[in-house]
């Protein structure tokens, strides 16, 4: 009971504060859910949910791949419902479990003694679109370098990105080192820790997913066209909308480093957070105030939202349906 309850409270604690920041927003004006009635019309509308439908079923064929580098079996369609209940789940979540547990969860359901599997190419798949999104911000960054050396704020986020990256490059590089697996060196150091067992099939389990070069960066290579759709999507809303001055290069600029933010885990989806990044993000880069960062990430958010309304409903169709709290608890 008292488990369900702080779960309650900090899922709670999260809808709150991303009603607060949606609430400032609107209420400073820098929000404006007026400028987004051009997309309304059928022609925009269609084009707006076919490229966030490209932006999820890409993101769903990363998953896919990593699944298949641990020599299991499974086609498109299956793995692009289970990201759509995934997704919808970001939303919803009626209890404390994300949209990540819930497609890893039906899943395991679905492949039985794959638990291990489910729950590790969860975890790459996260880790590897983060990878991806700082990748893209990056070399973006260094392409547009002498904009970003006027500013000094900019330098210090093109730094913290650099930083980033190093970091990713070297953690990965350990963990699919053939090299130091075959050494034991992070097996010595992870059965020192508790749970050390559990650790120890995790790091085996992510070390496969290293084995294939080109599988890794066939990975990569679907997390940037996936986040390009979302680009292309951002840049459309922000057209119709009517910030026609504002090119597509500086799309390809924020875009990543605000999906980065929308990706912690302190509000439902991102909502709120995704706000107040993409409004600093597009004045800092522009140089001039404006509601176009919070306009389009709303944009973005809510045709995620309708095309997730499709995970909700294979959700609902499912035989092997279990309550969102039963699920809590295996976990």
């Amino acid at each position: 009971m008292v488990k369900h309850t702080k779960k309650l409270l900090v899922q709670s604690s999260k809808i709150l504060f991303s009603a607060g920041i949606i609430y400032w927003l609107i209420q400073s004006g820098k929000l404006n859910f007026a400028a987004l009635k051009n997309l309304l019309s059928p022609g925009a509308a269609s084009l707006a949910l076919f490229l966030i439908s490209l932006s999820l079923f890409f993101a769903s064929e990363r998953w896919r791949i990593l699944i298949r580098s641990q020599k299991l079996s499974v086609h498109s369609w299956p793995v692009f419902k289970l990201s759509l209940i995934g997704s919808f789940f970001n939303f919803a979540m009626p209890g404390g479990v994300g949209g990540d547990v819930i497609k890893a969860y039906y899943f395991t359901r679905e492949n039985p003694g794959s638990k291990v599997i489910g729950v590790t190419s969860v975890l790459m798949d996260r880790v590897l679109g983060l990878f991806a999104m700082v990748l893209m911000a990056l070399v973006v960054m260094l392409y547009d370098l002498q904009h970003i050396v006027k500013t000094p704020a900019l330098m210090t986020l093109f730094w913290f990105i650099t930083s980033l990256f190093l970091v990713f490059v070297v953690a990965l590089s350990l963990v699919f080192s053939q090299k130091v697996y075959d050494a034991g060196v992070l097996k010595r150091v992870i059965a020192k820790l508790p749970l050390s067992a559990k650790f120890m099939k995790l790091y085996e389990s992510m070390h496969i997913y290293g084995k294939d070069g080109k599988r890794f960066f066939a990975v990569i290579l679907i997390s940037l066209v996936a986040q390009t759709s979302s680009i292309i999507f951002l840049y459309l809303a922000g057209y119709m909308a009517g910030f026609t001055d504002v090119s597509l290069k500086t799309y390809f600029l924020v875009a990543p480093l605000g999906f980065m933010a929308t990706a912690i885990p302190i509000s439902p989806a991102g909502v709120g957070v995704g706000q107040a990044a993409f409004y600093f993000l597009f004045n800092l880069y522009t140089g001039h105030s404006s509601d176009l960062g919070p306009t389009v990430i709303t944009a973005q958010q809510v045709g995620v939202f309708l095309v997730s309304l499709l995970g909700a409903f294979f959700y609902l169709r499912r035989k092997d349906r279990v309550e969102t709290t039963k699920i809590e608890d295996m976990n």
